[in-house]
């Protein structure tokens, strides 16, 4: 079962493997939800339809992409596919949008609760400058009503 393409070689089907099961689209079953530190020459080697031992280190066409696999496998930074590191960013940047406005509006809600806690603020300071009137008026007021003068 080689999954080679008209005019494409077994290099090309095997780069397009080694995609493939980056992106965790594989097309043999045995290698869904791979770990990364599975991934060999080999597998690439049967995910692209030949034998085990189709990747070899000593053909010079074959190197590039067996340091590929090597990097990936040991969890370099940088050895992606195009097309997953597209994705991975246009998830990142959405994420990133969502939370810009999550904090636009946080910063609206707290910027409106500041505002109304500092009127209620300025009303209670009214209301006790109006007690304090109220209470030195009734106090006045009531002095001579309760004999307090001598």
């Amino acid at each position: 079962m080689k999954i080679i393409r008209k005019g494409e070689s077994g290099l090309e089907a095997c780069e397009d493997a080694f995609k493939r099961l980056i992106e965790g689209s594989p097309v043999v079953s045995q290698h869904v939800g791979l770990d990364a530190s599975k991934l060999t020459a080999g597998v690439v080697s049967v995910e692209a339809g030949f034998d085990r031992g189709y990747l070899k280190k000593a053909r010079k066409t074959h190197q590039s992409l067996l340091a590929k696999i090597e990097a990936y496998r040991i969890g370099l930074p940088g050895i992606t596919t195009s097309k997953s590191d597209a994705e991975t960013v246009r998830q990142t940047l959405g994420k990133l949008n969502a939370i810009k406005s999550d904090l636009v509006l946080a910063c609206q809600q707290r910027d409106r609760v500041l505002t109304q806690n500092l009127q209620l603020c300025e009303r209670v300071r009214e209301l006790e400058i109006e007690i304090a009137e109220i209470k030195n008026g009734f106090q006045q007021t009531l002095k001579p009503f309760f004999g307090c003068h001598r």
